[in-house]
């Protein structure tokens, strides 16, 4: 592989990757998961957060409403709506 394709490969690892980060961050936050094990109490209060935030957005209050709120997919359709 060349030097340019290596560099085109890179860029391209670099783009994906924070979007899987953040989804597996959502994940982890929702599930209460931390280096020292599961933390009930830290994902009652990462889910407590998001809904709110999904609730002032008027959307039924789920996990999936909450996942497309923590990855700006709401906000996105938010925007759009607005702009038409």
């Amino acid at each position: 592989m060349g030097g340019r394709q290596l560099a085109e490969e890179v860029n391209r690892m670099d783009t994906d990757r924070p979007f899987d980060d953040k989804a597996e961050q959502f994940d982890r936050l929702w599930d209460g998961i931390t280096p020292k094990g599961v933390n009930r109490t830290k994902a009652m209060k990462f889910r407590q957060y998001i809904l709110e935030h999904v609730r002032q957005m008027r959307r039924p209050l789920n996990r999936e409403n909450a996942r497309r709120y923590w990855m700006g997919e709401l906000q996105k359709e938010i925007a759009e709506r607005d702009n038409l």
